[in-house]
């Protein structure tokens, strides 16, 4: 299999313009950025966003505001509704219930957010992995050279039917990654810091 993603990797570098600087980068970079940009193509096509209702952190996160909603029902329905007082005999021990659910959705919801809004998860990690790869290209050659990036990609992109994508898209992709989420910019930095490493 090693030889094989070193030839596919091979045949994308034989497909970009001879001067540019990615070039320069030895057999091993190259098979670990043709890999990432890879991922990235692989998960941003438009069947994988589709099925990004399937994630499994998507799919906590629906469950903690399905939570939240519960607990402001159960407040105002069942504590504080029209049958709250003949209710009291069976509720009396619980009414922490409805504020424990909302504090509970509020709290691991406010984690699972260092990972993307509800509904933009699975794309904040795809682009993760984009960014690795413009992080990992800096770490290799001193720039990001984004433009150059763009352009192995679309010579990948031929084979992984992925987006087309340009150096400033990179750009404004991984600065807003590192804005908004910094914790997974960080994540994919040192990626790229260890892979970088002898």
């Amino acid at each position: 299999m090693a030889d094989r993603i070193g030839d596919w990797a091979g045949k994308a570098f034989q497909e970009i313009h001879p001067k540019n600087p990615l070039n320069k980068l030895n057999d091993s970079d190259r098979k670990a950025l043709w890999a990432l940009l890879m991922v990235y193509g692989y998960f941003s096509t438009p069947s994988r966003k589709r099925g990004a209702a399937n994630d499994p952190v998507e799919r906590l996160s629906r469950i903690l505001a399905d939570a939240a909603k519960l607990g402001t029902e159960l407040q105002s329905d069942v504590f504080g509704g029209p049958f709250s007082e003949p209710l009291r005999p069976f509720t009396a021990g619980f009414e922490d219930i409805p504020l424990r659910l909302v504090g509970f959705s509020k709290r691991l919801g406010k984690v699972l957010d260092l990972f993307g809004k509800r509904g933009h998860k699975v794309k904040i990690h795809t682009t993760q992995s984009l960014v690795q790869a413009s992080e990992f290209v800096r770490l290799k050659t001193g720039q990001h050279y984004d433009e150059h990036l763009a352009e192995l990609f679309q010579a990948i992109g031929k084979r992984s039917a992925g987006e087309d994508l340009s150096g400033d898209a990179i750009r404004k992709k991984r600065e807003r990654l590192k804005e908004h989420y910094p914790v997974l910019y960080a994540d994919a930095v040192k990626w790229a810091k260890r892979e970088h490493e002898p």
